[in-house]
């Protein structure tokens, strides 16, 4: 069969999402905010403008804009010292289906340039021919826009196109565009509902690897 594969980038390709909780919690100890991690769990898989908002109405006597900065400097700081970290896989996975002419994209709600970035810093920039960050689109996950501008992008109907994701925003959303919703939990737990709507779950991309592969 033929099909294309959109993946999320946060949690999917790299083990960033860790990363940014440390790094949350980092600033929101310095700044003496309490509860910060249940609230930047609750922005994983959104848009950096989602993040904002929910940020901003837990913490409204703080200048959200301000610590986000301050928060992406440690992100930063700590990516430097840590390096940036590929799941398990990844790199196999990514490997085959460029082997196999399987077309590939990237839908992020990370802004397009963080996602070029992170690309480019581990060399894998080359697999992605479409890329769409957060700040391409209106409405981020857990609506489809994203999604439905990959796949169109792509030049392919969503139903013919795997979603690989591990938030229930991600995977909410690429079943709202009506593609093929493959689950690779990460630091989020997944809902029973959302497990529901992701036609199979994974515990690694070398398993979604072996999955692809008895499709071809």
């Amino acid at each position: 069969m033929s099909f294309s594969v959109v993946f999320d980038m946060d949690g999917v390709i790299f083990d960033t999402e860790t990363v940014g909780l440390k790094a949350w919690a980092a600033v929101g100890k310095r700044h003496g905010l309490e509860n910060v991690e249940p609230h930047a769990r609750e922005c994983i898989g959104r848009s950096t403008k989602d993040s904002i908002a929910i940020l901003q109405a837990a913490y409204p006597q703080v200048d959200i804009l301000a610590l986000k900065d301050e928060c992406v400097a440690e992100f930063k700081r700590m990516i430097a010292a840590e390096g940036l970290k590929l799941k398990e896989g990844a790199n196999d996975l990514l490997r085959w289906l460029k082997a196999n002419g399987i077309k590939t994209a990237i839908a992020s709600s990370t802004e397009y340039k963080g996602v070029m970035s992170h690309l480019k810093t581990a060399g894998i920039d080359e697999y992605f021919g479409t890329v769409i960050g957060g700040d391409m689109v209106i409405n981020s996950k857990p609506e489809p826009e994203i999604y439905l501008k990959a796949c169109a992008a792509l030049g392919e109907a969503p139903a013919d196109c795997f979603a690989i994701e591990d938030s229930n925003n991600g995977i909410i959303s690429a079943h709202r565009a009506g593609m093929r919703a493959l689950l690779v939990p990460d630091i989020v737990e997944n809902t029973p509902e959302v497990r529901k709507m992701a036609e199979c779950e994974f515990v690694s991309l070398a398993e979604v690897l072996q999955f692809f592969e008895t499709l071809v």
